[in-house]
């Protein structure tokens, strides 16, 4: 029975801890995989950029230059743009989810963030500056994270460093359901041996 109680308790301890778990839900968010670019490299509305898809007319990839955050970052507002890029991941139905990302600006527009249904707009400053927003999924689903330029014209948002983490945040009565669990498949289990 000892060594029941001890692997419940070890079953316990690791569902809690992967509960806080922080994994990158987004693909591609630091944008090194489409480097070294020399200056700037326009992508055009409607194609791949990896997970990410550019929507409106289109990014510019550029690095080291126009306000370029760390290595490779994303000018929404393109050439000439204005552009967007989204990714979708599977929410859960009341898990806490965090987006975080870096901002700057290269001379332009604001940005227009879509996250959980609601759209935050984003004045960057030439000072490259951690943005965060947080959401509680209502329902389980397919959501999508998309970052759009307010205009083009050959300068804009300087988008980096993009991260979607999850939280689960169970009820107690979850850990008291799965503690319980275990402690019955152990007496079924002590019992049988006897």
């Amino acid at each position: 029975m000892k060594s029941t109680i001890v692997a419940a308790l070890s079953a316990l301890s690791l569902a809690a801890g992967s509960a806080g778990a922080a994994t990158n839900l987004l693909a591609d968010g630091d944008f090194e995989a489409f480097g070294p670019v020399s200056g700037y490299t326009t992508v055009n509305g409607g194609a791949a950029l990896g997970a990410w898809t550019v929507g409106g007319t289109s990014i510019d990839l550029i690095q080291g230059a126009y306000n370029a955050i760390n290595g490779v970052s994303i000018d929404l507002a393109g050439s000439p743009g204005p552009g967007s890029l989204s990714q979708s991941f599977t929410a859960q139905a009341g898990y806490s989810y965090l987006l975080s990302f870096d901002l700057s600006n290269n001379g332009g527009s604001q940005m227009d963030v879509t996250f959980g249904g609601t759209t935050t707009t984003f004045t960057p400053t030439s000072t490259t500056t951690p943005y965060s927003l947080a959401w509680t999924a209502a329902a389980s689903g397919l959501q999508a994270v998309v970052f759009d330029s307010v205009q083009g014209g050959n300068g804009g948002p300087v988008l980096d460093n993009v991260v979607l983490t999850v939280t689960a945040v169970p009820e107690p009565g979850t850990y008291a359901l799965l503690l319980s669990g275990l402690l019955a498949v152990g007496f079924v289990a002590r019992r049988r041996q006897a």
